[in-house]
């Protein structure tokens, strides 16, 4: 299989990147589900639902502990808020699910009811694209992955801890050759892998490949990722291809940054920045 890198700067993006049409309506682009938060991690699911704002996701659904729910609600009036609990978390998200184009879940879920009941009816039933992130990948295994009956596109977003865990690999020898690592592991298990780190990788099993320029350490915080997963999400709803989709939010999360630095210290940069930063870039390029 001869690999094929896939290039991204901000000229192409916007080239690629579909704007509103003059009919538009709020479902033009479909909806989304982030399944995100629990008990102590409400930022994390704020921090999807930035990285989704931050695209113009113009629909989102988000099912979350109802422990949080009134911390996400007061903080976000637009999304359609699903809250469960331990006994109704499942038949919540089957009435959901059948509704959107893209999924996530993971972010911050430690503490979440029911979370690996969760994992295992999303492995069974997912039809659109899921992206797995942070408590997700602790839950996982290849033997999950390899007897999963969805038929949705799975993107993975380690960093190298993670990934180490989940390939039994070492966090050291993934981040000596990251490309390498994930290519492997795509291919073994179908799945799209962004493996994160100074300069994230992105593998298809196709054998597609593509290594990210974009970013700086002002990412190197707790709940970018988060950011990124929510970001990810969306992209899925404007690019018909997981892997552009993915490789797409990567360099976009990364550009951000670099935009933000513009006006923005390195030490304190404000992820909560992110839609305002990709705003001002939508607006100057005529969208």
């Amino acid at each position: 299989m001869e690999a094929s890198w896939y290039e991204i700067d901000e000229d192409r993006f916007f080239e690629r990147f579909p704007g509103k049409p003059a009919d538009a309506h709020k479902g033009t682009f479909g909806k989304i589900l982030l399944i995100c938060g629990g008990y102590g991690m409400a930022g994390a699911a704020c921090l999807n639902i930035i990285g989704a704002k931050t695209l113009g996701a113009s629909y989102l659904h988000v099912a979350l502990p109802d422990t949080i729910y009134p911390i996400a609600a007061s903080r976000f009036l637009t999304p359609v808020y699903h809250p469960f609990d331990q006994k109704n978390a499942i038949e919540t998200l089957r009435s959901v699910l059948p509704q959107v184009r893209a999924v996530c879940f993971g972010s911050g879920a430690v503490q979440m009811p029911a979370k690996e009941r969760i994992l295992h009816f999303l492995l069974e039933q997912a039809r659109v694209p899921l992206v797995l992130d942070a408590e997700a990948l602790g839950l996982l295994s290849p033997a999950a992955l390899d007897h999963r009956t969805c038929t949705a596109p799975l993107i993975l977003t380690p960093h190298f801890g993670e990934f180490a865990r989940l390939s039994g690999e070492t966090a050291e020898s993934a981040a000596r050759d990251p490309l390498a690592h994930a290519r492997r592991f795509a291919e073994a298990h179908g799945v799209i892998v962004a493996l994160k780190g100074p300069n994230t990788v992105v593998a298809s099993p196709d054998g597609r490949r593509y290594r990210n320029r974009s970013g700086n350490a002002a990412l190197a915080q707790a709940g970018s990722g988060d950011v990124l997963t929510g970001l990810a999400t969306a992209m899925l709803t404007f690019f018909s291809d997981p892997f552009e989709a993915a490789c797409n939010a990567v360099w976009l999360h990364g550009h951000i940054a670099d935009e933000g630095r513009k006006n923005h210290s390195c030490q304190c940069f404000p992820l909560e920045a992110f839609p305002k930063i990709m705003d001002r870039l939508f607006f100057v390029r005529g969208f």
